[in-house]
């Protein structure tokens, strides 16, 4: 069956597949949970069972090779509609939603999904980074989400529900997605052959939150570079706050992107910083008379300290501190809890 390829979200197949058995499907959907748990592949899985010519709907599975099936993979149904915020712009444009200007009504998704289908029984609708919609977007599809064309099913994808607009979530149906577990994630990286050995993988989805698109990033050359420096640097008995921040921050200046994009990777940074402190410490909690440390209070005390001021680096982070002053305040901490130590 095509949903074997798809990892977790068991649980919403069988409320779909409940729904449609009783002819209860609603006309729009929010689905609502972190990117790269696999939404997108969801929704498409869904649309893909509801195109089938071979299989009834109500087993809700698709057999892969009639036409509809092989026009659903290679992304070319004539009855899926799929829009998405463009490559380098922040909101998703009214003009994907009712059209141009020039052609405003006659064009975009409102109208295509309007339309009578052309070989199935119904049109299907994908909103990618629905949350990006601006106003006049969020309020143009309500027309659409108020008086559906009949059969129509329009899918909204969001990490988090309070980006939307209390009119749009009103008028759709809410499902949860959990982040994935780490064995998915693992089992995925695996599969896709990003890497080729399972502690790698282990490890990159133990960082991931539950997210394959997290997963990815973590293992672009740039980012286990400055993984592998922040080991590096905390692994030291001395630590020099000035450059150890300057390493970093050159780091991330030379991976680019807007300031989005770097403060990103600055919350990569203290990650990893908080990473390297837990695995210390549980190198602590298991060495049990092998390691002459592996008793000291005041070392145990020293490594929980510093993984707090990592924590309230983040939360800096978050609320929009410059990242310089971030990150030089986050190592300065470390060093001074560190000189305690010495001192003790």
């Amino acid at each position: 069956m095509i949903w074997d390829g798809l990892r977790g979200h068991d649980r919403q197949r069988t409320q779909f597949a409940q729904a449609v058995r009783r002819e209860r499907t609603a006309h729009a959907y929010l689905f609502v949970g972190p990117e790269g748990i696999g939404k997108q592949r969801f929704a498409r899985l869904l649309a893909q069972c509801l195109f089938c010519a071979r299989i009834p709907n109500e087993q809700l599975d698709a057999c892969g090779e009639c036409a509809p099936c092989v026009q659903m993979q290679a992304g070319t149904h004539p009855d899926l509609i799929r829009i998405a915020r463009p490559e380098g712009k922040r909101e998703l444009p009214v003009d994907l939603i009712i059209g141009s200007s020039e052609r405003r009504g006659r064009e975009g998704l409102c109208h295509e999904l309007a339309l009578r289908p052309m070989t199935a029984d119904r049109r299907i609708a994908i909103i990618d980074d629905a949350q990006t919609m601006n106003a006049a977007s969020a309020n143009a599809l309500l027309k659409t989400l108020e008086e559906p064309a009949p059969g129509s099913i329009l899918i909204l994808l969001t990490p988090t529900i309070d980006a939307m607009l209390p009119t749009i979530q009103s008028r759709c149906q809410p499902v949860m997605f959990a982040p994935l577990a780490d064995e998915d994630v693992a089992a995925l990286i695996l599969k896709q052959q990003w890497v080729s050995d399972e502690p790698t993988a282990r490890e990159t989805a133990r960082l991931a939150g539950g997210s394959l698109l997290t997963a990815r990033q973590l293992l672009q050359p740039p980012l286990r570079k400055l993984r592998d420096h922040l080991f590096k640097v905390l692994k030291q008995p001395a630590l020099d706050p000035f450059a150890a921040s300057a390493a970093v921050l050159a780091i991330i200046d030379e991976l680019g992107g807007d300031s989005s994009v770097q403060r990103l990777h600055a919350g990569w940074a203290i990650r990893f910083c908080v990473e390297s402190l837990r695995i210390r410490l549980r190198e602590l909690s298991t060495a049990a008379g092998s390691d002459a440390f592996a008793t000291d209070p005041f070392l145990i005390d020293s490594l929980a300290a510093q993984l707090e001021r990592c924590l309230d680096a983040e939360i800096h982070l978050q609320r929009s501190m410059p990242i310089p002053l971030c990150l030089e305040g986050m190592f300065d901490g470390l060093s001074r809890i560190r000189r305690g130590l010495v001192q003790a």
